[in-house]
């Protein structure tokens, strides 16, 4: 059991996406009309502040701005640089044109459980979600997940931390 125990904290980044695919996967296989998907980007152009994630979700999106060409991450830098304190604003990283994250396979825990997570009678979803719940009132219920339980299983992941701070650490070790 002991081992079983170190395995399963090892490496709790994986088994947090993988926890968190089953639920988007469950509900959009019972809600086929759930709007979020690659294309919807409401969220993504509506951020309260610019994305936060621990070092360990850095590391794999540090990874794939690194991967994309100069010219698109130098946006992504810019646009970070240029980004107010509190939004609404849109997120450095999606490509407004095409309406999609430039990272997506990368994006954050905050990212991958928006619209399909909730805290205390709170949804963290956009108005899209809404209507479309309202829309679909008499449908099998929605099974959110647990996005305090989320949270909660994040510290062990440490300390989240704004993209800009990421970046320009990023910029101090290049």
């Amino acid at each position: 059991m002991g081992s079983l125990r170190r395995m399963s904290r090892a490496r709790p980044l994986p088994i947090l996406d993988a926890e968190i695919d089953e639920r988007v996967r469950a509900t959009r296989d019972a809600h086929p009309y759930w709007p979020c998907s690659k294309g919807c980007d409401l969220c993504c152009r509506s951020l309260p502040f610019l994305p936060v994630m621990t070092g360990e979700e850095w590391g794999r999106v540090r990874d794939a701005l690194l991967a994309l060409p100069d010219a698109e991450r130098a946006d992504v830098v810019d646009r970070t640089r240029r980004a107010p304190e509190r939004g609404p604003l849109a997120c450095p990283i999606l490509d407004e044109a095409k309406g999609a994250c430039r990272i997506y396979q990368a994006r954050p825990i905050a990212c991958r459980t928006y619209g399909f997570y909730t805290e205390r009678d709170a949804g963290l979803h956009c108005e899209r979600v809404t209507r479309a719940i309202e829309e679909h009132a008499n449908d099998e219920p929605i099974l959110w997940g647990n996005g305090e339980a989320i949270h909660h299983r994040m510290h062990d992941l440490g300390e989240p931390v704004s993209l800009r701070t990421w970046l320009e650490h990023l910029a101090q070790t290049d």
